[in-house]
């Protein structure tokens, strides 16, 4: 099978939860056409959680590769650089400025993948700059808030900017540290509003 499909030579676990992230993504799209804020934002929880999975099994078992490197990038750009950038124009408007904002989001998570990818093959225990899926599931909450308790525009404006320069920061924090924990919990009881809500 991999003589006439040799890309199935780079399936392992973790390219699979990679994989799975992006199926979570094109769920988030259909949720978008629909208008669903609360299905977009579950997806899209979802599809961060695959990327912590996949990252943690890559280093767990020894299978970090190059193709599951530029698949994780890849999957990471459409979710959490592309994705914030439809759903504020459906939900938050295109004022100039939330424009410009979500733009520079966008670019400093595009320029934070490609760092990342740069620098992957030093052996690291620790982020340079916040990784991309914790400044989108920030930035999401954000709008989530704006959209359902009527916050002013200029609060998610602010945020955009804020965790685009996290992103490309010298900042370093250490991987799955309490950090790391209280953040997933955090966005755990956030899903949880947006589920009841």
């Amino acid at each position: 099978m991999k003589k006439f499909f040799p890309v199935l030579q780079y399936i392992n676990l973790p390219n699979s939860f990679t994989t799975l992230g992006l199926v979570f993504g094109i769920a988030a799209c259909y949720f978008l056409i629909e208008g669903s804020l609360r299905g977009i934002f579950i997806c899209l929880f979802f599809a961060s959680l695959m990327d912590l999975i996949d990252g943690f099994f890559a280093e767990k078992f020894n299978q970090r590769t190059l193709f599951g490197q530029y698949a994780d990038a890849l999957v990471d750009f459409f979710i959490c650089c592309i994705m914030p950038v439809l759903i504020v124009y459906t939900f938050l408007g295109s004022g100039i400025l939330l424009i410009s904002s979500v733009a520079f989001f966008c670019i400093c998570g595009l320029w934070r993948l490609a760092y990342f990818n740069v620098v992957a093959d030093e052996k690291r225990d620790y982020y340079t700059g916040l990784p991309v899926p914790g400044a989108m599931l920030i930035a999401m909450m954000t709008v989530w808030a704006t959209v359902y308790y009527d916050l002013p525009v200029w609060i998610s404006i602010v945020v955009f900017y804020l965790v685009g320069l996290f992103m490309v920061s010298f900042i370093k924090l250490v991987k799955y540290a309490i950090w790391q924990k209280l953040m997933w919990v955090v966005c755990l009881v956030f899903v949880l509003i947006v589920v009841v809500s």
